[in-house]
This record gives C-alpha cells, sequence and structure tokens, in this order.
C-alpha cells in the first residue's frame, strides 16, 4: 500500500492571510464625508495617493477658504509626488504659493516644488531643463529663508544639482575631443568654470582646462587656471598633479 504524502499547510495559511489582507485592501471604505479634509487625509495615510488627489480637490473646491486650505493644498502636491507625478506636483506648489501668501507652508512649499522639479530629472543623459528650474528655486528658497531647518538641504542639492550639470558639459567635452574641436572644449570647460563653482567635479575641470590650455601652447592660461586649482582645493585629489605641471611652466612675465 502507497502512503500518501501530506502538504505542510503553513505555507497555504501564509497565502491565504496574504490573500484576505489585500483583498482588504482593496475593499477600503472610507467612513469620512465627501469634500471633507479628513476624507482625503484617510487616503493618504492608507497609501491611496490617487483617491487622495480627488478627495484634495473636492474639499478645496468646496471649503477654498478653510483654515486647513493650505495644509491640503501641500499634501496634495505630496500625492502627486507619491505617484511621481512631479510636474502635477509643482503646478499645486505654486497655486499655494500664490492663493495663499500669507501661510505658514509657503516656505516648505517653495523647497517641495524646487524638489519636485528636481525629481523630474532621471539622470545626466536626459533633458536637465528641470534641474536649472530647481536651481533658481532653491537659490531663491536659501534667499528668502537664509536661516531655515532646510537650508542645508537646498544647499546639498544645489551641489547635486551642479554635478549633474557639470557631469552632462562634461561628456560633451569628451564628444568634442572625440572630434578634434580643441575650440569648442576650451568654450565648454571655460563656461563650466564661471557657471559651476559650487560641483564637486571643479578639479577635475580646472585640470583638463589646464592640460588643454598647455596642449594649445598657452601657458598663461595653463598657469592661472592651475594656480585657481591649488588655491581653491588644495587638498584635491588632482592637486600634486597641478603642482607639478605648474612646476614645469616657464616662469611668468614679471
Amino acid at each position: 500500500m502507497q502512503a500518501t504524502r501530506l502538504t505542510p499547510r503553513w505555507p497555504l495559511l501564509i497565502l491565504a492571510a496574504g490573500l484576505a489582507a489585500a483583498l482588504a485592501g482593496c475593499g477600503y471604505t472610507n467612513p469620512h464625508p465627501a469634500g471633507s479634509y479628513e476624507r482625503a487625509l484617510a487616503y493618504a495615510d492608507r497609501g491611496k495617493h490617487r483617491e487622495a488627489v480627488d478627495a484634495y480637490t473636492a474639499f478645496l473646491r468646496r471649503s477654498p477658504t478653510d483654515s486647513l486650505a493650505a495644509r491640503a493644498q501641500l499634501e496634495k502636491a505630496r500625492s502627486y509626488v507619491a505617484t511621481e507625478e512631479y510636474p502635477l506636483a509643482t503646478v499645486e506648489l505654486q497655486i499655494l504659493r500664490q492663493e495663499y501668501p500669507n501661510s505658514e507652508l509657503v516656505e516648505e512649499a517653495l523647497f517641495e516644488e524646487a524638489r519636485s522639479h528636481l525629481l523630474q530629472v532621471g539622470g545626466v543623459e536626459r533633458d536637465v531643463t528641470p534641474a536649472r528650474e530647481a536651481r533658481v528655486l532653491f537659490r531663491s528658497f536659501l534667499q528668502i529663508y537664509p536661516a531655515s531647518t532646510r537650508a542645508d538641504a537646498a544647499r546639498a542639492h544645489l551641489v547635486e544639482i551642479s554635478d549633474m550639470l557639470a557631469l552632462k558639459q562634461l561628456g560633451m567635452v569628451e564628444v568634442y575631443s572625440q572630434l578634434h574641436k580643441p575650440d569648442a572644449m576650451a568654450v565648454t570647460l571655460d563656461r563650466l568654470i564661471v557657471e559651476e563653482p559650487e560641483t564637486r567635479h571643479r578639479d577635475r575641470i580646472l585640470l583638463d582646462r589646464a592640460r588643454l590650455a598647455l596642449r594649445r601652447d598657452e601657458a598663461p592660461r595653463a598657469r592661472a587656471v592651475l594656480e585657481m586649482l591649488l588655491s581653491e582645493l588644495p587638498d584635491s585629489r588632482h592637486a600634486a598633479e597641478a603642482r607639478r605641471l605648474l612646476d614645469g611652466l616657464p616662469a611668468a612675465a614679471p
């Protein structure tokens, strides 16, 4: 007689429990009345951000002057961020700043608007226009709220943006190099030196510009850029190379 093989029950129990939880989530009924702030908040708390957007919209349409209206506008934008609809989030944050200019949430809205622009950038291979827009807003934020608790985060984002834009342009320098266009390389590197002082790639930019100047027999330009590198970034990993190149240059004219 062949023995009957028993299947362990615990995996089935776990699967059943997970399915029940999923079905319970799908069948969630919001207990708060339509058009109320609490209804929108309940959806957001459960991660139902698309439903939350609709509920916040209904609340704002019904109660635009309510004391919670500015907060609803901010949370609506955050629900758009949660669903990665960043352009829509920026619009909602602009509305908050324009329609509720005296709200204590304006500071937060400006920071979040800048951040929403930045989140639209997927990488250096993509359009970096939103990063430039984010930079304008972060700089405005620091000018208006220099003592904000978010000031350090805004400065960190500015460095991040500068790195992104610098890498984009350094990629173009590589292309110009392959195409044997030294004039275009020089123009791009010179622009980077002026426009991206915050980037963590500044030492590389300065060293590349100095090397290009040396290849073009532009000793005064090479000297100026190398001295800039050593003055600004004496602890750079490129400092030793910069000193070696500088020592190899003819003495500067008196």
